[in-house]
């Protein structure tokens, strides 16, 4: 079973990264569980749109991927 990512500790991991507020906004809701199809519908953006974000994304937090970025978050995990 997963255990739920706080924002608290979303926000102390991901603090180092430099990440835009839009960054950081679209980053929790992807290690929340939600798709890039639910992520550009909820943000009223283009799923294009929020595919380039994730790359911006990946790239500051030097991951290949949406699972390596997940486990950023798994490691030392309080909730």
């Amino acid at each position: 079973m997963e255990k739920e990512i706080t924002k608290e500790h979303y926000l102390k991991v991901t603090q180092k990264f430099g990440l835009t507020r839009r960054e950081l906004e679209l980053g929790f809701l992807k290690v929340s569980g939600f798709s890039n199809r639910r992520i550009a519908y909820m943000l009223g953006i283009s799923e294009q749109t929020v595919k380039n974000h994730f790359t911006h994304i990946y790239e500051k937090a030097w991951v290949p991927g949406k699972k390596e970025f997940k486990e950023l978050f798994e490691t030392d995990n309080p909730a």
